[in-house]
This record gives C-alpha cells, sequence and structure tokens, in this order.
C-alpha cells in the first residue's frame, strides 16, 4: 500500500474516521449554515496537527454531497451511507482530494503540492456536478503548496463557481498569502479538553490508564497525537519515562538502546513521536521552574535548572532536530546528541 500525504502518524486516514472529538460549537456552525443556504463557499479549517481538521471536514463534505446525518441538524453521517461509502473511497464524482502526491520515480512522497494538482481544482469546478449538487474539494493541506500553486487556486477562490465548496487545512494560517486567508471563512479549531480527552481515548483504545495519561499530557489537546502515542507507547512512552527517570545520572546504554532503535527505517512515527515528548516535556519543565506548577506527562526531570535554562536547552535541541532533518544526518546520532545535551553541564 502506498503511503498517503494525508494520513497523520499512528492514525487511520481520516476518510475513515467517523466519529470527532470536540469541536461540537464549529460543527454546529457550519451545519446551521448549510441548513439555512448561507453557507460561504470557502472555508479555512486550522489548528495544530492532530487537532482534527481532517476529521471535521469530511463530515462536512459527507453533508454537503448529500449524506443523511441520524440526528437533523448535524454532520452525523453513518458509515453505512452510500454517500459516506464513494466518499471514503474516493469514488465520488463531486469530490476532489488534494495532497501532496506520491513520486513513482522516487518512490517518495512529494515534498510539495506542484502546480500540476492545484490545476486539477480549476478543472474539477469547470465540469458540472455528477449529480446535480454540490462540488467539493478539499486541500490537505494549503501549507504545502508551492506558490504557484497556491496562486492557482487563488483564481478559484476569486471567482467561485456557483454550489461549489472549497475546504483548506493548515496548520500554520499565519503563513498564508493574506489574499487566501481573506477568501476564505476562517474556522480556528482550539484544543480538546484533557477531561474530553482521556475519556475519548479510553473508550477508543484498550491502552492502560497510565499510557492513556501520558498520552493525554504530551497531545497537548490534540486527538490524532494522542492516539499515536498510545499506538506507539511500547516504542515511544515507555522509553522516554525510563529515559527521563534516569536523572540526575543516566546509564549510556539505555540511551544507545532507545536511539538505535529509532533510528530504524520501520520506527519513524515513533522516532518523531519520541522527539515531539521530548520538546513537550522540555516545556513543562520550564513552566515547572517559573511557577512550580507541573503539567508534564511524567515525573519532573531530577536537574535544578532555572526556566531560562530549560527554554534554551529545548531551543537547542529544536535546532538540532531541524538540522538532523534538513541535512539528512544519522537518526541515531543526533537523537543520541539530544538526550546527551538535557543533562550535559551548563
Amino acid at each position: 500500500m502506498l503511503p498517503e500525504a494525508d494520513r497523520a502518524d499512528g492514525c487511520p486516514r481520516p476518510r475513515d474516521v467517523y466519529s470527532l472529538v470536540g469541536h461540537a460549537q464549529e460543527e454546529a456552525k457550519f451545519a446551521s449554515m448549510f441548513a439555512n443556504n448561507t453557507l460561504h463557499h470557502a472555508w479555512l479549517l486550522n489548528g495544530s496537527t492532530g487537532i482534527g481538521k481532517a476529521t471535521l471536514a469530511y463530515r462536512m463534505i459527507r453533508r454537503v454531497l448529500g449524506g443523511t446525518p441520524e440526528t437533523d441538524g448535524t454532520l452525523d453521517i453513518p458509515q453505512s451511507d452510500p454517500v459516506a461509502q464513494r466518499v471514503q473511497s474516493l469514488g465520488h464524482g463531486d469530490f476532489l482530494l488534494i495532497r501532496r502526491p506520491y513520486d513513482q520515480k522516487t518512490k517518495k512522497l512529494r515534498a510539495e503540492i506542484p502546480i500540476t494538482e492545484a490545476r486539477k481544482i480549476s478543472d474539477f469546478f469547470s465540469r458540472k456536478a455528477s449529480e446535480g449538487g454540490w462540488r467539493v474539494c478539499l486541500i490537505d493541506s494549503i501549507d504545502e503548496m508551492n506558490r504557484n500553486a497556491t496562486n492557482a487556486v487563488l483564481k478559484t477562490l476569486e471567482e467561485p463557481p456557483e454550489k461549489a465548496l472549497l475546504i483548506l487545512l493548515s496548520n500554520a494560517p499565519g503563513r498564508l498569502l493574506p489574499t487566501i486567508r481573506s477568501r476564505c471563512l476562517n474556522l480556528p479549531l482550539r484544543p480538546v479538553h484533557d477531561t474530553e480527552l482521556r475519556s475519548w481515548l479510553a473508550r477508543r483504545t484498550n491502552a492502560d490508564a497510565g499510557d492513556v495519561e501520558a498520552a493525554v499530557h504530551l497531545a497537548n489537546g490534540a486527538p490524532g497525537k494522542a492516539f499515536s502515542y498510545v499506538q506507539n507507547a511500547n516504542d515511544v512512552l515507555k522509553p522516554l519515562e525510563r529515559f527521563l527517570r534516569g536523572f540526575p545520572r543516566q546509564n549510556p546504554q539505555l540511551l544507545h538502546s532507545i536511539s538505535d532503535t529509532l533510528a530504524l527505517a520501520k520506527n519513524k512515527i515513533s522516532h518523531d513521536l519520541f522527539w515531539d515528548g521530548l520538546e513537550s516535556t522540555l516545556h513543562a519543565q520550564a513552566i515547572y521552574a517559573a511557577t512550580g506548577e507541573w503539567s508534564g506527562a511524567f515525573e519532573p526531570i531530577a536537574l535544578d535548572r532555572s526556566p531560562d535554562q530549560w527554554a534554551d536547552i529545548r531551543k537547542q535541541l529544536d535546532n538540532m532536530r531541524l538540522a538532523g532533518a534538513g541535512l539528512n544526518m544519522n537518526k541515531k546520532n543526533v537523537l543520541l546528541q539530544g538526550m546527551m545535551q538535557i543533562g550535559a553541564p551548563i
């Protein structure tokens, strides 16, 4: 099975997900506008990775294309609905998904969405709806479009055809062209409350309470990320806890074991989640040093440092991670150096 650019690490494909945790007000706003025939032609769904943007987008798409909700005034279209099944299979003639394509030559996903993909949007909207209703295009994500592709989208935003809906997903809307943002109805998705996220994870997974609790703390209100942590608990949560509990003196064998395992190509998801967990913990350490309030997933690191020192360590790790990714350096060495940096003398 080829990799898909719109599939978050460790999570199912968003078009396969039918339940949404959080964002009830945002969903109700869209459902109300659709019911009252006041639907805006372009929506910008934005928020952090894993917050639920794509999950909400597909709920919107199923409803607009004619899916029948289980409850009036909602976007709750069941998986058994014929419209939902065609959207899920990407076989609906009035739905277009734009995402980073897979390159058959390099055997990798493209680093960005090229203009050839963006041109499909104008072609799509130039045709009549196959079922006489709405046509919907989802761009996942607009952040990944190059400048030429973005300009091509702008033309459609400026002159939208009748009964055309564009849904743009973005992790960083502030970086988008002002002309893109101004032509969209902005719908920011906020972090899901820990209580709601904890309950959702417990219902959806068979994870033990400790893993659920750690995932909730590390996810920062993003259900997709919390789910990924739980799914990768043995490769991420447990090694991360052992590492953090090893201070003030670390066992070098443990550090090498963790970095060796996570550097394997098959463990890319776990590798990235482990880095995210380190950065989240260091952020919690800085707050703890300043306020005495602990919000991390595990016990505080047993090192006496100021808030500025913790913040500086996190910045160093961020730079190391970015440099390692950009220069295609040895993953094991970069992660090992990062873990050692946390306990290095200041």
